[in-house]
């Protein structure tokens, strides 16, 4: 069983450099931490296996609570396979000093409409629980892709069961 999910072979070469010169020259990007996420499908994606990559800045406080931009590019396999660039603001609850509840919200663009998304305009959302190590920090979360029309109540009939995955995220601070 392949538990990584094919990735578009246009998307090789670029993502390697990409992947290993942000690993390899952090002061040149000014990240504040770089994660890989891995993931199953879950819901109406089961049987689809996702990967995520995400560039994150710290951000201002905001409600009080540590905050980071997130920059993603995700991929899974799966009949409904897709690629994903995402946007998005998380914001972090401390729960001791080594713990936290992340709640991330964004937008973003898929690379194709499928069964699930009617629109290649999407919404993101992670719910996520953490927990730092060091520089190292290891989370669990839920991701949601979807084009809001239930929570929004658009009036257009195309389809919106969006794509769900249950991930593993390991992040290195810079």
């Amino acid at each position: 069983m392949n538990i990584l999910p094919s990735v578009p072979r246009a998307w090789l070469k670029p993502a390697f450099f990409l992947g290993t010169g942000l690993l390899l020259c952090p002061s040149l990007t000014a990240a504040d931490m770089l994660a890989v996420a891995v993931g199953r499908g879950n819901i109406f994606s089961q049987g689809s296996n996702a990967v995520f990559l995400s560039y994150q800045k710290d951000a201002p406080t905001l409600f009080n609570q540590k905050s980071l931009y997130d920059l993603s590019l995700a991929h899974w396999n799966g009949r409904n396979y897709n690629t994903a660039l995402t946007v998005a603001r998380t914001l972090r609850w401390k729960l001791s000093p080594e713990t936290y509840f992340a709640g991330t919200l964004g937008i973003g663009v898929v690379d194709r409409t499928t069964d699930h998304l009617g629109t290649t305009g999407q919404f993101v959302a992670r719910l996520a629980f953490g927990r730092k190590f060091g520089k190292y920090d290891l989370s669990i979360g839920e991701t949601h892709y979807s084009n809001g029309k239930t929570a929004l109540q658009l009036n257009w009939h195309g389809p919106n069961t969006g794509e769900d995955f249950l991930t593993v995220m390991l992040a290195r601070e810079f």
